[in-house]
């Protein structure tokens, strides 16, 4: 396995987890981990985690320009559940769900805080 887990900054710990507790619920995800600025939420032990937190260094959380996390789902239609979900909860587009370059299906939009993430299907892997 190549990641272990992902991180991005966040302004207002609450808020953000409120808004991936429903988006990352949706692809059955739960919070593993919770402190004071750090949460840390998984679907399987052995899957990569996706976490936040208030940047330790004490600086306002900022995005990375060119930085993104793309979630893989089983389906086309999960691509939609999770960036419909995302939509409704205050996230912005960056691209609706639709076929990409190689042959990806794939959502973009950014979080409450600008980071840029994606849901995806990859059919490709369907019969490996």
């Amino acid at each position: 396995m190549m990641i272990g887990y992902t991180m991005v900054g966040v302004k207002d710990i609450g808020k953000s987890a409120a808004f991936y507790d429903k988006v990352l619920g949706t692809m059955g995800a739960t919070r593993k981990m919770e402190y004071e600025k750090f949460i840390l939420w998984n679907d399987a032990a052995d899957h990569p985690s996706f976490s936040i937190c208030i940047p330790y260094d004490g600086n306002e959380a900022t995005v990375g320009n060119g930085s993104m996390i793309a979630f893989p789902v089983n389906t086309q239609e999960m691509v939609h559940k999770v960036y419909e979900c995302a939509i409704k909860n205050g996230a912005t587009s960056e691209g609706e769900p639709g076929m990409r370059d190689g042959g990806y299906y794939i959502g973009y939009f950014r979080d409450l805080d600008g980071n840029k993430l994606a849901a995806y299907h990859y059919p490709h892997n369907d019969h490996l």
